[in-house]
């Protein structure tokens, strides 16, 4: 037994959408020249430029990027503006030390002395459609420099490439890494929207010699259905789960609902169906729209019984070819 509400609270959580965190390159080997320099912290235009792959950023295909963290054993440079920029790229390395440019700016930061963790909260979200994910740290309001180290993973081919100035007077120096700076990047997921599942329909019928008037909840897929119903305008009944073929012998006017639910769906629409119960249902009523032809009467065995007695099944026949069978007690 379900609350109809309380299933339609938790389908609109499908399309909610919540922070996520994704930690990648998650090693204890350390570097010192990426995500940045830190023994030339000291110039303006220092840079560090890393190519996370897209198989490592899967989980956020699709979601926007709100912040990056970096780590770090204790940092020892202060008073260092750092700004971080991202940039979806085809590449996946620096087979030169060439940097990549025509990266997005998304934030800047400066980290605190003697801190572990090199944080960048974004003002903007970045769209993460998927791809190769270039991330860009780079000086732009220098500070004191001392060597600082930054965790990540040693790898095959060389995602990472630096840049520094040493000097004033002489062109920025590059280079290549064979490694990946430990990141947790934050990010909203995209939001995946959920199929419904196809509302039930409804099959009324009466048989000749019983008061009563069955109802039939047929699913349109393979799912779970769940029904209530009403009589006379008084209050609907708890929803329940539907098993079996009703049936109704107290006279009065009847309004049944009833939605279904698939596995890994949203519920289905609710379907309304309308029926009275009175001392004239007999053979000759029509029930959303059939009409009985004829009807037969079987014992637990099998064997045909001209009327029904004890526990009996009752296969009744319609104008338009089709049965249907109900078990009652006679």
């Amino acid at each position: 037994m379900k609350k109809f509400f309380t299933l339609f609270a938790l389908a609109a959580m499908a399309f909610a959408s919540q922070a996520n965190e994704l930690t990648v390159a998650d090693g204890t080997e350390t570097i010192k020249t990426v995500p940045i320099y830190g023994m030339y912290v000291d110039w303006n235009g220092t840079m560090g430029q890393m190519i996370y792959p897209a198989d490592m950023l899967a989980d956020m295909a699709g979601g926007q990027i709100t912040g990056v963290k970096f780590y770090s054993p204790n940092i020892k440079f202060h008073d260092t503006t750092l700004q971080l920029s991202l940039k979806t790229v085809s590449q996946d390395g620096f087979e030169t030390a060439e940097v990549i440019t025509g990266a997005t700016v998304m934030s800047e930061t400066t980290p605190a002395q003697g801190d572990q963790e090199m944080a960048f909260e974004f003002n903007e979200p970045y769209d993460y459609e998927g791809g190769n994910l270039m991330v860009e740290v780079m000086v732009t309001n220098k500070g004191s420099w001392a060597t600082t180290e930054f965790y990540g993973i040693a790898t095959e081919n060389t995602p990472s490439m630096y840049l520094y100035y040493w000097s004033t007077w002489g062109d920025p120096s590059t280079d290549t890494e064979a490694f990946l700076p430990k990141a947790t990047f934050t990010y909203e997921p995209a939001d995946v929207p959920v199929d419904k599942t196809g509302a039930p329909t409804f099959n009324g019928y009466t048989t000749v010699g019983i008061h009563a008037y069955f109802v039939e909840i047929i699913p349109a897929e393979t799912s779970t259905i769940y029904y209530r119903y009403k009589c006379d305008g008084g209050e609907f009944t708890e929803w329940a789960t539907y098993d079996e073929i009703l049936s109704f012998t107290t006279n009065g006017l009847y309004v049944v609902e009833a939605y279904a639910e698939a596995p890994g769906k949203e519920q289905s629409d609710v379907a309304t169906y309308e029926f009275e119960v009175s001392k004239f249902t007999s053979i000759d009523e029509v029930a959303a729209g059939k009409q009985v032809a004829g009807v037969r009467y079987f014992n637990m065995a099998g064997q045909e019984m001209q009327q029904p007695q004890g526990l009996t099944i009752v296969v009744t026949s319609y104008t338009d070819g089709t049965t249907s069978s109900v078990k009652v007690v006679k």
